[in-house]
């Protein structure tokens, strides 16, 4: 962008001399956007835990390992639940014979009779109780995918309330999941384009050049989070190096207006926070105002009061006075 430089300097308190410089008004394209930072995820993940307390006995998987959905994951000693299974399977079975015995007698006792059905009946519902205390001793896979992390180890003794015993992802579906402000989350909708940054690596995994790759937004969670921010998550095409997990820069495009007016953001003072600008011509500098819409990373748009080619006065390289 060409350059004029306007005859004015401003010294700081600090002493330091800030000349200033002229730029012409271009037409340009002009992009709102969204920032913000999150990491890279896996679209469908999980993290089963044990439903019953007992000690690990066997753990099936490691890091890295694929899993079908139903595949063992770990176990933990049964002795304890199978001993409950067999005993209300053996007291309902006592139950039911002894009712069969009290009904045929001569003259049957209805009293008795009853408190066996009710005896029968608590028998059957222990039944199927004892039944999943023992299937809880399993943990299986919820999903198909790769074990990404093992928090147990044969010998633990874990809870129904224990944290998550191994965590799983489908590594062949990856997005983006990051946070938004609470400012910010009325901007952004489902579709919306997003530039994700996101570090490229090379074969050995070596970082190489930051790499910004397209995407749009899938979803963003109707309630904040505990850290007050809203969900949000990228579809994108990550390249082959990305790993679950790496730091990811999001920027979503809430507008973007082509062939408008555009100034430096500087001419409008502090984050544009003015509506008036300075104008350069051949009677000097002079104070005109304006009316500004959208504001990005290129500059702010002037809806009016401007035309392109004005010049308009901004800050230039700071230097020391001598």
């Amino acid at each position: 962008m060409a350059t004029a430089v306007v005859g004015l300097l401003v010294l700081g308190a600090d002493g330091a001399v800030a000349p200033v410089v002229a730029v012409p008004v271009v037409r340009g394209t002009v992009t709102a956007e969204v920032h913000a930072t999150g990491s890279i995820a896996s679209a469908s993940s999980s993290s089963p835990a044990f439903a019953a307390d007992g000690v690990v006995e066997s753990v099936a998987v490691g890091v890295g390992t694929p899993v079908r959905a139903g595949d063992v994951l770990a176990t933990l000693d049964d002795g304890t639940a199978r001993a409950r299974t067999a005993a209300a399977a053996a007291t309902l079975d006592a139950d039911r014979r002894a009712r069969d015995a009290a009904a045929r007698v001569p003259v049957p006792d209805p009293v008795w009779l009853a408190r066996l059905d009710a005896a029968i009946a608590t028998d059957r519902a222990g039944v199927p109780d004892a039944d999943r205390t023992l299937a809880a001793t399993v943990l299986r896979a919820p999903q198909d995918g790769t074990v990404t992390d093992v928090a147990v180890h044969p010998g633990d003794r874990v809870t129904a309330t224990s944290p998550p015993a191994v965590r799983l992802a489908d590594l062949g579906s990856l997005v983006v999941a990051a946070g938004l402000a609470p400012r910010d989350v009325a901007s952004v909708v489902p579709g919306q384009d997003v530039v994700v940054t996101v570090d490229s690596a090379g074969p050995e995994g070596t970082p190489t050049d930051r790499l910004d790759v397209p995407g749009r937004v899938a979803d963003v969670a109707p309630a904040p989070g505990p850290d007050g921010r809203y969900g949000l998550v990228v579809d994108t095409l990550l390249p082959p190096t990305a790993r679950i997990g790496a730091a990811a820069e999001v920027a979503v495009v809430i507008a973007r207006h082509a062939g408008v007016l555009v100034v430096p953001v500087a001419a409008l003072g502090p984050a544009g926070a003015t509506s008036a600008v300075l104008v350069s011509g051949p009677d000097g500098v002079r104070l005109r105002p304006v009316l500004v819409g959208l504001t990005g990373p290129e500059g702010v748009e002037v809806i009016d009061g401007l035309v392109e080619g004005t010049l308009v006065v901004v800050p230039g390289p700071q230097r020391t006075a001598s």
